[in-house]
């Protein structure tokens, strides 16, 4: 822990204040924030600087002006790949490492573990892969001599670690995912879907707590409501059903293939094409509207979602067709779970995780299939 008490000193000397907590090492999870001692509801536990930040405005122009245009992201990624300064070598010493990196996002896993994720994480890394090219290309053009896989590993680290950010000094804003700085010492804290309070302001960051909390306790924040497809694709992890109440998954590859064009086209007019979702407690409305206009006429579809038939007459013939999707997706969990388990590989926790997820995804559809027997 050397590494994290050097780098909390040199935090502290770029004016980040730090209150009863302190970096951890906890057995079988990791790295994360601990109270050092019983901490009161409301009490503010860190606040860091605007000044301490890495932003868009402190790469150095021998950088900017020479990358030109890329995204927010991609730049910080070709900042931190460069920069041999010393000046923020603490903080550099404490960030994860590689081997973290490939052990833990799938964007880094072979190919035959990709092609076994869920539908949702794989819709993610492509759009991933996406992005990554993207900078890659301007990069790689730009500046020769930085090589792919350093690029690649500082590329993730940004993804992993950056906070929402944006000052309104530049022209034009970001889009709201590559809206981000790096923040020190905030960074350390591991996410659940209710923690500390994270606010910002153009004086900087702060985190205070919600309730009170008691010595040698991990302490969090949340990263946003997210499904753990989500979670496993952009931070590499993914938590208990039991604690992750924004859990969900698509159902639009097993609903789609059932609509005819025309059926397409009314609801894309309608706004209705697609993101069928199923958590926890329920199918989302949308499922239930493109389910009706596939098992009743177009008119009375109409009404239903001009909101003048409540749709009642045709619920047993919804929840009929919902059973059949659920059970074919619980048929495909069931041989994604033997291929898993039949695939030979060197990265067994990741094969593990992958399978952990799949098991998720398999008790969500049992309980929505019990849901609609019942």
């Amino acid at each position: 822990m050397e590494v994290h008490e050097s780098f909390t000193h040199w935090a502290v000397a770029q004016g980040v204040e730090i209150n009863g907590i302190a970096p951890h090492k906890f057995p079988g999870r990791g790295l994360g924030i601990i109270a050092q001692r019983n901490i009161k509801a409301n009490e503010t536990l860190l606040i860091v600087p605007i000044s301490a930040l890495r932003t868009v405005h402190t790469v150095p122009n021998s950088i900017s002006r020479v990358v030109g245009k890329i995204t927010v992201h991609g730049l910080l990624a070709a900042d931190l790949s460069l920069d041999a300064s010393g000046q923020r070598a603490p903080w550099k010493a404490a960030l994860p490492t590689r081997q973290d990196i490939l052990d833990s996002m799938p964007l880094m896993w072979d190919s035959s573990l990709q092609d076994l994720l869920p539908e949702g994480c794989q819709k993610l890394l492509a759009h991933q892969k996406k992005k990554l090219g993207a900078d890659w290309e301007v990069v790689s053009k730009t500046i020769p001599k930085l090589s792919y896989d350093d690029y690649l590993y500082n590329w993730l680290l940004v993804n992993t670690r950056t906070f929402y950010y944006f000052d309104g000094k530049t022209k034009k804003q970001p889009q709201r995912d590559d809206c981000m700085a790096l923040n020190p010492f905030a960074d350390y804290f591991n996410h659940a879907p209710t923690g500390c309070n994270v606010s910002y302001s153009p004086s900087g960051y702060k985190v205070t707590t919600s309730t009170p909390i008691s010595a040698g306790t991990e302490i969090y924040i949340s990263y946003g409501n997210h499904s753990n497809d989500f979670l496993l694709t952009e931070y590499g992890f993914i938590l208990p059903s039991s604690t992750n109440s924004w859990d969900e998954i698509t159902l639009d590859p097993y609903i789609l293939p059932l609509l005819n064009q025309a059926q397409k086209e009314k609801l894309e007019e309608k706004e209705f094409l697609g993101k069928y979702i199923l958590d926890g407690n329920e199918v989302c409305y949308r499922t239930q509207v493109v389910l009706r206009i596939l098992v009743g006429g177009m008119r009375k579809w109409e009404r239903f979602v001009e909101g003048i038939d409540d749709g009642e007459s045709e619920q047993g013939k919804v929840n009929e067709l919902l059973f059949e999707v659920l059970k074919e997706y619980q048929d495909d969990v069931v041989q994604k779970l033997a291929a898993l388990e039949a695939l030979e590989t060197d990265m067994v926790a990741q094969k593990e995780i992958i399978g952990k997820r799949w098991r998720q995804i398999r008790e969500l559809l049992k309980t929505g299939i019990d849901r609609v027997e019942g």
